[in-house]
């Protein structure tokens, strides 16, 4: 019995000395910032990881942060543009506790953060967007559009203020698309359809007018052909009428009788058919060549 009372006693005592150690002390995960508070009041920041020591509740509280990147998107509000145009234009939010005591005393929860970064964020993107015509956030014309740049005005608004009033760094605002009151709709569209006619039209008088320059360039070069071709041909025509020429010539010197025959026949091939009735002196050529030797020389 006396042994069994040691043991009890000795386990009593150990379980004592962990549940006083797990109440003395506390630890800091990596993804995590810890507030410590004695009464309420802060008194230390824990931003690395490991085991620390503390007194334990109700003397000392441990107030834990997540130390990781947040998002949310802000509420679905309409806005203004600078011409007077309606927009929503839905936005997210990525942001970070950089702060923790600020955060625990202007904030006190992730919940409240959201709630006052959604003003904040709404606010700005209304500033922003009032600064900016329609057309600078939908235009087929990729330079006009300058969503990009809105997303960084808007940042630049809110990372300060968000700074120093409540402990959070806000990492980046981005718009997530654009849409339009119900009313909108129709303008919208109607005006979409006469720019696609403007461009329409421009791309049409762009191809008439290079369609007109193809075809003012082909008939020039038509007609430089056309001239060069009849230029080869009547310089062949000439050679050849020439070369005609130097044979007629030559045969004419060679054989006069021969030259004289067939110039006579071909005259009578080109004036005489069988249709044709002349009444003319048959002994003079080139009819003649009708007559025989013999009928010739008995006619003369």
């Amino acid at each position: 019995m006396e042994r069994k009372l040691v043991i009890r006693c000795i386990l009593g005592s150990v379980g004592a000395v962990i549940l006083l150690g797990m109440m003395c002390s506390f630890q800091v995960r990596q993804n995590e910032n810890v507030v410590l508070t004695r009464f309420g009041r802060p008194t230390r920041v824990l931003e690395e990881p490991g085991l620390y020591a503390r007194w334990p509740w109700p003397v000392e509280q441990v107030t834990r942060f997540d130390a990781r990147i947040d998002f949310f998107e802000a509420r679905l509000a309409e806005a203004l543009t600078q011409d007077k145009r309606n927009v929503i234009v839905p936005v997210f939010v990525a942001w970070q506790i950089s702060d923790p005591l600020t955060f625990l005393e202007s904030l006190g929860s992730a919940e409240n953060a959201r709630a006052k970064l959604d003003s904040l964020v709404t606010s700005a993107k209304n500033t922003a967007l009032g600064t900016y015509d329609y057309h600078q956030l939908v235009s087929t014309e990729r330079e006009e559009v300058k969503l990009d740049e809105i997303e960084q005005n808007i940042l630049s608004m809110v990372q300060d203020q968000a700074e120093k009033s409540f402990g959070v760094a806000v990492r980046q605002v981005g718009i997530k698309r654009l849409a339009l009151p119900e009313a909108n709709t129709a303008f919208v569209l109607e005006r979409m359809r006469a720019e696609r006619q403007q461009f329409a039209a421009k791309f049409r008088a762009d191809g008439r007018k290079e369609a007109d320059e193809i075809r003012a360039e082909t008939d020039a070069e038509r007609t430089v052909l056309l001239a060069e071709a009849r230029k080869f041909v009547e310089e062949t025509r000439g050679n050849a009428e020439a070369e005609a020429a130097r044979i007629y010539a030559e045969a004419h010197a060679e054989d006069p009788d021969l030259y004289r025959f067939l110039r006579e026949q071909e005259t009578l091939r080109q004036v005489v058919d069988e249709k044709t009735t002349l009444i003319l002196d048959g002994s003079k050529a080139p009819f003649k060549q009708l007559w025989t030797e013999k009928e010739v020389l008995d006619a003369n």
